[in-house]
């Protein structure tokens, strides 16, 4: 074997003029996934890709692992070959950053509905008419666009029952999923409230102790609204079809 361009390092005769181009194809495939890699991590932890001045700081970790798997190449062929692929790896940095953000969006309808009560036991009820959504429940709707949750609970109550209701309080949230979709329900408690009962489109709403209430025929999941809404804790049901149905 000729030495012209060889060195003795650690114990091994290693060429010091080797090229980049002259690894093997799964050497230079390991060697491109620790770029990524290291870059991802860079970008991750400082929200800004390397510059010129900083591209060391990922070669060194990269080359770190090169000599951990006995791959031999000389350290500026793999700071040269970085610097020629810095842009298409942080192209691809990027579109993986957003894959994985896409991953996480989904259609989301936000609802609302709040259990009034008065001083003297009794709740606010609705007898609701909707083709949809029938039977005994409370007031509440749907969160319009760009509208503030307790805002909307407030409009909501003032649509379907003419009262208005001051500061409703939060109590927890009542989901599910239905066609692609993820359907939220904010459940409130209010006890302060002015104005004249009045009966809407939506249905009849009337004052009812909350025991006799239950044994009217409630809409869909208004049996779990109401172990929420009585809790003194904030709670959380989520509904989903079991192979049962």
């Amino acid at each position: 074997m000729s030495r012209k361009n060889h060195e003795m390092i650690d114990g091994k005769l290693l060429q010091t003029d080797k090229k980049y181009a002259q690894l093997k194809l799964k050497q230079k495939e390991k060697i491109a996934e620790w770029m990524f890699q290291a870059t991802r991590d860079y970008y991750m932890e400082k929200y800004t890709f390397p510059n010129d001045k900083h591209l060391e700081e990922v070669v060194d970790i990269v080359y770190e692992k090169i000599e951990d798997a006995e791959i031999w190449i000389p350290y500026g062929e793999v700071f040269k070959h970085y610097k020629s692929k810095r842009s298409d790896i942080n192209k691809r940095i990027r579109r993986s950053l957003n894959e994985k953000e896409e991953s996480r969006i989904e259609k989301v309808c936000f609802m609302n509905m709040c259990m009034i009560q008065d001083d003297k036991g009794n709740v606010l009820a609705l007898d609701k008419v909707n083709d949809s959504y029938t039977g005994t429940t409370f007031p509440g709707g749907h969160v319009e666009q760009n509208e503030i949750f307790q805002k909307s609970m407030i409009r909501e109550v003032w649509e379907e029952t003419g009262l208005t209701i001051e500061t409703p309080k939060p109590c927890g949230l009542y989901h599910w999923h239905k066609g692609g979709v993820h359907y939220v329900i904010t459940l409130y408690r209010a006890d302060r409230f002015i104005g004249e009962l009045t009966c809407s489109e939506e249905g009849q709403v009337y004052w009812i102790p909350l025991e006799e209430l239950k044994t009217k025929e409630l809409a869909t999941g208004m049996e779990y609204v109401l172990q929420i809404l009585e809790s003194e804790q904030v709670n959380e049901c989520y509904m989903h079809l079991e192979a049962d149905g």
